[in-house]
C-alpha cells in the first residue's frame, strides 16, 4: 500500500464509503470516488471505513443509505443524498489541508510527524462537542435538572473512555463560567442557580475539591445565601489552608 493510502487510512475524519451499487459486498469496483485515491481497492476502502467508524463511534448508515441489520450488499453506498456524506467530503479536504499544508509547513516538525485524525476531534463520538458546551446549552434551553440528568447519563455511558472530560476540573470551570456570566446569559439568578447545582454535582464525585468549594461559596454569596456561602468558604479553607481569597470572603461575610 502506498504511503498516501496509509496516510488516508489514519487521518481521514468521516465515513465516506463509495462503492459499486451491485448486490455484492465487497464490490468488484468502486464508483463516485471524489476525494479518495482513484486506484484504491475495495478492501483498502473497507479498512479506511473502519477507521472512520471507530473515530466517530458510528456505523455505515451514518453516512450511507441503509438500515441497521440490513445486509451491506443492499446499502446504497454510491448515493450522495445524505448530508452527512457530503459533509464528510468537506472534512476530508479539511484534514488533508491541515496535515499536508498547515502542519507540513511548521518549523522543527517532529519525525515521524504528528498528524490529526478522526479521534483528534471526534474522540469516538459523531459530534465533536465538549461536555461543558453540551451541558451549558442544556442549562440554557431546558434547565439545570436536565443538565444534571444529561451529565449522569453521559458519565455512565462514556466514563473511562476519551469521549468527554469527566475530571474534577470540568464541572468546576463550568460552574465558574456560570458565576461570572461567561455563558453569555444576562439572567443572573438562573446562572447562579445553575452554578450551585453543577458545583454541588462536582462535589458529589470530588468532595475534596477545594476550588469547587470556593466557587460554590462565590455562587452562594452572589445569591445572598450568607450561611451557605460561609460553609463553602470554610470547607475550601479546610482543604486549602492559607487560601487568602477564602479568608477574605469569610472576613467580609462575618463582618470582622
Amino acid at each position: 500500500m502506498s504511503a498516501f493510502r496509509v496516510t488516508w487510512a489514519v487521518v481521514l475524519i468521516c465515513v465516506v464509503c463509495v462503492a459499486d451499487g451491485n448486490a455484492q459486498f465487497p464490490p468488484d469496483s468502486l464508483k463516485n470516488l471524489k476525494v479518495l485515491p482513484a486506484d484504491i481497492t475495495p478492501r483498502e476502502l473497507i479498512g479506511v471505513m473502519r477507521t472512520f467508524a471507530g473515530g466517530l463511534g458510528v456505523r455505515c448508515q451514518f453516512c450511507h443509505i441503509g438500515e441497521e441489520g440490513q445486509p451491506l450488499e443492499e446499502f446504497d453506498f454510491v448515493s450522495d443524498d445524505k448530508e452527512t456524506k457530503r459533509k464528510a467530503r468537506e472534512m476530508i479536504e479539511m484534514v488533508r489541508a491541515i496535515n499536508e499544508t498547515h502542519l507540513a509547513n511548521l518549523d522543527g516538525r517532529s519525525d515521524p510527524p504528528i498528524i490529526v485524525g478522526c479521534e483528534t476531534c471526534h474522540r469516538g463520538v459523531s459530534k465533536p462537542e465538549r461536555i461543558q458546551d453540551i451541558l451549558l446549552a442544556t442549562v440554557n434551553q431546558h434547565g439545570t435538572d436536565s443538565a444534571i440528568a444529561e451529565y449522569r447519563q453521559l458519565r455512565e455511558e462514556h466514563y473511562g473512555g476519551f469521549a468527554y472530560d469527566f475530571s474534577e476540573r470540568m464541572l468546576m470551570l463550568m460552574g465558574n463560567d456560570l458565576v461570572r456570566g461567561a455563558d453569555g446569559s444576562g439572567d443572573q439568578q438562573r446562572r447562579l442557580d445553575g452554578a450551585v447545582a453543577m458545583l454541588s454535582l462536582n462535589l458529589e464525585f470530588y468532595p475534596e475539591s477545594g476550588f469547587t468549594h470556593f466557587i460554590l461559596g462565590e455562587a452562594h454569596r452572589l445569591r445572598g445565601d450568607t450561611t451557605d456561602a460561609i460553609a463553602s468558604f470554610e470547607q475550601a479553607l479546610e482543604i486549602m489552608p492559607g487560601n487568602q481569597l477564602a479568608e477574605q470572603r469569610l472576613h467580609q461575610l462575618r463582618g470582622n
